[in-house]
């Protein structure tokens, strides 16, 4: 039987030459300003395949690119897709990769056609990890793992903190299933209540995960 394929895609669009990293918290759930952070995912997929743990790493402009990509290689390979993650920027309920978003909108609009292409190569128990800041945090962030992991039917993945060498927040649901975790976790509250942005990882946040660790910890 052929082994599922891991692959491993991230935005090669964040070239920006910055000493020091200014951080911008958004009211979305985002962090701009981080600046050149491509160069880092780029190590990061050789770090993978170093592991052993990617079967094919790819710098992508457009999350069309990036889907297609992952089609026609697991296409090519007569072999189907076990684990996609996705490195770069997001915000709750969304993943930009360049320009473009990965959302439940675009996944029946403007993906729609690349997510169909996705959904024939994905192998039972898929996983599509979405290694981004803070997509499942708040309301909208659950409705979108809900919506992802229906719409593939594999088993989505994503954090609901801002993260970077720590990931916390690190959560998965099933197709039909409802998110685990509250929609306050990782957000923080102004003064009068309403949420002002995402909280950034540590280790003592609930399901932390390292930048260092390629897999998804069993159970979660």
């Amino acid at each position: 039987m052929t082994r599922p394929l891991r692959l491993v895609v991230y935005d090669k669009t964040d070239t920006a030459r910055v000493v020091v990293p200014r951080l911008v918290r958004r009211a979305d759930g985002s962090v701009e300003g981080t600046g050149g952070l491509t160069r880092f995912w780029r190590l990061g997929g050789v770090y993978h395949r170093a592991l052993f743990r990617a079967d094919g790493v790819l710098g992508a402009s457009t999350w069309a690119e990036a889907l297609d990509w992952a089609a026609k290689l697991a296409e090519e390979r007569g072999a189907p897709i076990g684990e996609l993650q996705a490195w770069g920027h997001g915000g709750w309920g969304y993943m930009r990769m360049g320009e473009t978003r990965l959302d439940a909108a675009s996944m029946v609009g403007a993906l729609a056609r690349q997510i169909d292409a996705l959904c024939t190569h994905l192998a039972p128990g898929a996983i599509v990890w979405v290694r981004c800041c803070s997509a499942f945090g708040h309301e909208a962030g659950r409705a979108f793992a809900r919506a992802l992991a229906d719409r593939t039917g594999a088993r989505a993945v994503g954090h609901t903190f801002v993260i970077g060498f720590f990931q916390s927040g690190t959560h998965s649901v099933a197709p039909g299933e409802e998110p685990g975790w509250s929609e306050r976790e990782g957000t923080l509250y102004g003064a009068d209540g309403s949420p002002v942005g995402a909280d950034t990882s540590r280790a003592d946040a609930p399901n932390t995960i390292t930048a260092l660790r390629p897999g998804l910890p069993a159970g979660w």
